[in-house]
């Protein structure tokens, strides 16, 4: 065999494409498919139509994807989770708020009923794909009002936004009682392209509808659930409100009942009008007060629901806050969750409350299943937990600055991170989940022998962690990574962080709903008093300005915020083991010329929370005589 026949039978793209799909699923870096991608036309066509996918499907496995089966669409996806993965590492968040001037804020001086504090906004979001056009639908409840923004775009611009009001006042509902208290958008597949969406909405009176959200008849009632006049259960206040778009089921509840309701979507619940529709009674209901199994509590906080069968409800104050009612043929059957062995010692025996419950899909984990809950506790815990059996992926979870602080609202993002909503205050805390990673933007980064910078200083006194690999560069036959890239993955480079938003027209709020379109958009609404923030990955800002109709007067305000590092969010038994003076960065928005593009590159936070002191001596002063020659 000579040696031109050596060289063709060792070339990559002769191997069998079983082979290099495999290989493919081994690159954890987009640089690298893309590098690999210009080698050779053969690789590029393969790459082009199976590697984009493979890529993202390996590396964000635990996220939900869109469903496409566009090559384009999963080049473009690669492109915006890698830039989403580097940005929510580096704390590269932009923030506006959505509010009211001054001159349309409600004034108890007027003498006409009015409230003298705005409301709680509590929003839900969506994001539907229609072709190759994605709509977004961000709804919220004002007081007695509901607002929603729709914007509609191809994936890379945002062509159009329409804004809609469906005002309390015109409806019959009043100030205070009329007041909404839950909302949800029901995320159906059975929606049409055509159809309209519907969003179920929740009141302090009891009142309960299916409204439409669409374009053309924004607001319309479609289906309106409450008791016959002559049943013996009466629907109050509604706390909370959740929709399993797959059974078509509304599970809500009052302070102590939950009550279950068919909806029906698109075209069937537009033929359903009020007033010429019948009461749409409840499927069952259950008085958790009357139940004979459990501890007495003192209201319904809120309510999930996992699959057609189970529905988990949150209490205030009860020796078992978390409650799990089991769906059957005659009607709804309640259990306790066991409890937690490693309670904080510094709580004490008194009754405990759950603020707030999200269900996690733990189907990426290699066993993984089950109905996996998200619980946040009044003593400032965020606990991790299978609600059948003692799951061995357990996990409490903890802001090691504001221990106690506890949580109002959750959002997660599969099992990259979670966000949480304070309830004492206007601050977001951003928690990684601690699973191991598909992808870590700091692998497509230049090697090093130093260690990250800056160092974390994190609000618990712990030790930066030992390595005694000085490696320069990583030695990929081996397996060895250098320096920079190993620690750069350690949980100690990656802490945790609270983010302070700006607040400026009132006083002070907690976070009362959080909200995400999907688990790939780069935008997560918060609800607070009186106030809607949206916060948004800064690779994902649209710098041009956005046609829209109907804005509504509601004004669109960019604000700075503060970021505060709290480490690895694991649970502290020995508060006293915290100090508490931590290091507080505030946005700044301004390049620093005098470090290197690699150096800022590097450094673990955004440019905007950058301190040139805090650069390797030598690169800053490269960069500083390399600027100084230029302009002699």
């Amino acid at each position: 065999m000579g040696p031109s026949s050596v060289l063709n039978s060792s070339k990559l793209d002769a191997l069998p494409t079983d082979i290099l799909i495999i290989i493919l699923g081994y690159l954890n870096t987009a640089q690298s498919v893309a590098h690999l991608a210009a080698t050779c036309k053969g690789l590029h066509q393969l790459i082009s139509a199976r590697g984009w996918r493979i890529f993202v499907k390996s590396c964000f496995n635990s996220l939900t994807l869109l469903s496409s089966n566009a090559n384009e669409d999963w080049v473009n996806m690669a492109r915006v989770l890698t830039a989403q993965a580097r940005d929510w590492d580096r704390r590269a968040f932009v923030f506006h708020s959505l509010s009211l001037p001054e001159t349309r804020r409600p004034d108890a001086r007027r003498g006409h009923g009015a409230q003298s504090i705005p409301g709680n906004i509590i929003v839900d979001a969506h994001l539907r794909e229609t072709g190759r056009f994605d709509e977004e639908f961000v709804v919220w409840g004002s007081g007695e009002d509901v607002i929603a923004r729709i914007r509609r775009n191809d994936r890379k611009t945002i062509p159009s936004e329409t804004w809609h009001m469906c005002k309390g006042s015109e409806t019959g509902f009043i100030e205070g009682k009329g007041d909404t208290t839950s909302i949800s958008i029901v995320k159906s597949h059975s929606f049409g392209e055509g159809d309209d969406l519907g969003v179920v909405v929740g009141r302090a009176n009891g009142d309960l509808r299916l409204l439409s959200i669409g374009e053309s008849n924004f607001g319309r009632t479609l289906m309106h659930f409450r008791p016959s006049p002559n049943s013996s259960i009466h629907q109050n206040e509604i706390r909370a409100i959740d929709v399993d778009s797959g059974s078509s089921v509304i599970a809500a509840s009052t302070r102590e009942s939950v009550w279950l309701y068919p909806v029906q979507t698109g075209n069937q619940a537009q033929s359903k009008n009020i007033p010429d529709s019948p009461y749409i009674d409840p499927i069952t209901t259950l008085s958790l007060k009357d139940s004979q199994k459990s501890s007495s509590f003192d209201f319904i906080r809120s309510t999930k629901i996992f699959n057609k069968d189970t529905i988990a409800v949150a209490l205030n104050r009860s020796f078992d806050p978390i409650r799990v009612l089991t769906i059957t043929q005659t009607g709804l059957e309640t259990s306790a969750v066991p409890r937690f062995l490693d309670e904080h010692p510094y709580i004490g025996s008194s009754p405990r409350t759950v603020r707030a419950l999200l269900p996690v899909d733990v189907r990426s984990i290699t066993g993984g299943g089950g109905n996996v809950l998200l619980s946040s506790w009044d003593d400032g815990t965020i606990r991790l937990q299978d609600l059948r059996t003692p799951s061995p992926i357990d996990r409490v979870y903890q802001d090691n600055f504001e221990v106690a602080t506890p949580i109002n609202a959750l959002i997660s993002y599969g099992l990259e991170r979670f966000v949480a909503g304070s309830a004492y205050s206007h601050m977001l805390k951003v928690f990684d989940f601690r699973w191991t990673r598909g992808y870590y933007h700091t692998d497509s980064l230049p090697c090093s022998s130093n260690s990250p910078y800056p160092t974390p200083k994190p609000p618990t006194i712990v030790n930066e962690p030992e390595y005694y690999d000085n490696r320069p560069a990583c030695d990929h036959v081996l397996g060895r990574l250098c320096r920079w890239h190993m620690l750069s993955r350690h949980d100690f480079y990656r802490p945790n962080c609270n983010i302070y938003l700006p607040f400026r027209n009132y006083a002070s709020s907690p976070i009362y709903s959080l909200a995400k379109p999907s688990d790939t958009s780069a935008t997560l609404y918060a609800g607070l008093s009186g106030l809607l923030m949206e916060f948004t990955l800064k690779s994902c800002v649209y710098t041009n300005s956005i046609p829209t109709t109907n804005q509504l007067s509601y004004v669109r305000q960019r604000g700075k915020v503060a970021v505060l590092e709290t480490g690895d969010g694991a649970a502290i038994l020995d508060i006293s083991k915290c100090q508490r003076v931590p290091e507080i960065r505030r946005q700044l928005f301004s390049n620093d010329e005098y470090s290197s593009a690699v150096a800022r590159k590097q450094h673990r936070l955004d440019e905007a929370l950058q301190d040139r002191r805090e650069f390797p001596a030598f690169e800053t002063q490269t960069h500083f005589d390399t600027h100084q020659a230029a302009n002699e």
